[in-house]
């Protein structure tokens, strides 16, 4: 078996020639890993990974093979190429091997959606975190899910799965740690759960916390996925998004789409379906009713001008489109905005426009 070669069994022979191993999937220990690199042709080796982009990297890398052929698979390949900066818990080809099969099989068959979260919990997006700066608490992904993790001495260990065997491999714009394992998110443990993704909720209102919203998004069209959102302006990844059908249908009222999409940059922070379901009826009422006017105010209530992450949030007030400053304070990695609405899914990019999801509808005063 493949698994007892992974846990037990010495490491395959490696070999110079053009993949460095015979079986990379039975590199399993991190001496292996790393001679596995040492052994790697020259544009394997970590000089060359450092030049360039970290999935150009990721494809010279003789134990990285089947995350990168799982990343090409979910669309990330353009995604993890182009960013500015990112932090990559990059699995081995043995972890991958030690994935249940039936886990497996069913995410690459759900690209958009299971593979991508599964993915996703491995990415850090916005910046480059070396070994000496991850000393244990959480970490935010790129699918806005957060998992815990712990140091102990040189031991970091992921969500209580993965292990980082080789850290600090540097790329153009990314960090890697090679892992262990595949760190597969809460709530995803085999077929009964994958089914329950794939669906999704019938109610786009039910979807109200970071799990069912992130779920219902990536179990929707490929074009409103968090990867799909990507590249269309903020409107129009919006409209394709199956928890922002009301926010959708605001914006086209109020007359904001030409606005919104041909801005240069904002920050959105978008009240999802379940957010408005929970707005006072008589409220939502009256704004629909004004659509240039209250409806337009309270949705600019909700956009900044320029691209603001999670982490560039430190507390204090934006300056909204609307005018009236948007007061906000951060407790715990908890970012509250008007006192009335906490961020439950950050970091969503559109071509135009940095998205965070929100649980409650912002009401300026008056």
């Amino acid at each position: 078996m493949v698994l007892a070669a992974c846990s037990s069994a010495p490491e395959a022979p490696l070999q110079p020639t053009g993949t460095a191993v015979v079986d990379s999937t039975t590199v399993c220990t991190a001496e292996g890993v790393e001679s596995a690199i040492d052994l790697a042709d020259e544009d394997g080796s970590r000089e060359a990974m450092a030049e360039v982009p970290v999935m150009t990297a990721a494809m010279a890398n003789p134990v990285l093979s089947r995350a990168v052929a799982a990343a090409a698979t979910a669309k990330l390949t353009d995604t993890l190429e182009n960013a500015e900066a990112v932090t990559v818990f990059a699995p081995t080809d043995c972890a991958f091997e030690m994935l249940d099969p039936e886990l497996r099989e069913a995410a690459l068959a759900d690209p958009a959606g299971l593979l991508t979260q599964i993915l996703g919990a491995h990415i850090v997006p916005g910046e480059r975190l070396g070994s000496a700066e991850l000393t244990g608490g959480e970490l935010t992904t790129f699918t806005g899910r957060t998992i815990p993790y712990t140091r102990e001495g040189d031991r970091i260990v992921l969500a209580g799965q993965a292990t980082v065997q080789v850290a600090d491999i540097q790329t153009a714009n990314a960090t890697i740690h090679l892992v262990d394992h595949v760190i597969v998110p809460d709530g995803v443990q085999g077929p009964v759960q994958v089914e329950a993704v794939e669906t999704g909720p019938p109610d786009s209102t039910a979807a109200c916390d970071t799990a069912a919203l992130t779920a219902a998004i990536n179990a929707g069209p490929a074009d409103g996925t968090i990867v799909g959102m990507a590249d269309d302006p903020v409107a129009v990844a919006a409209s394709s998004n199956p928890v922002l059908t009301t926010l959708v249908e605001a914006i086209v009222g109020a007359d904001l789409v030409d606005t919104l999409n041909s801005a240069d940059a904002l920050t959105v922070f978008a009240p999802t379906d379940c957010a408005f379901a929970m707005l006072d009826p008589s409220t939502l009422q009256a704004a629909m009713a004004d659509p240039q006017g209250l409806l337009a105010r309270i949705l600019q209530f909700h956009v900044v001008q320029g691209r603001l992450t999670l982490d560039q949030l430190g507390g204090g007030e934006l300056p909204t489109v609307a005018g009236p400053p948007l007061p906000y304070t951060v407790e715990d990695n908890v970012v509250t905005l008007n006192g009335q609405a906490r961020i439950v899914v950050p970091n969503i990019q559109t071509a135009n426009a940095t998205v965070h999801l929100i649980d409650r509808v912002l009401l300026p005063a008056g």
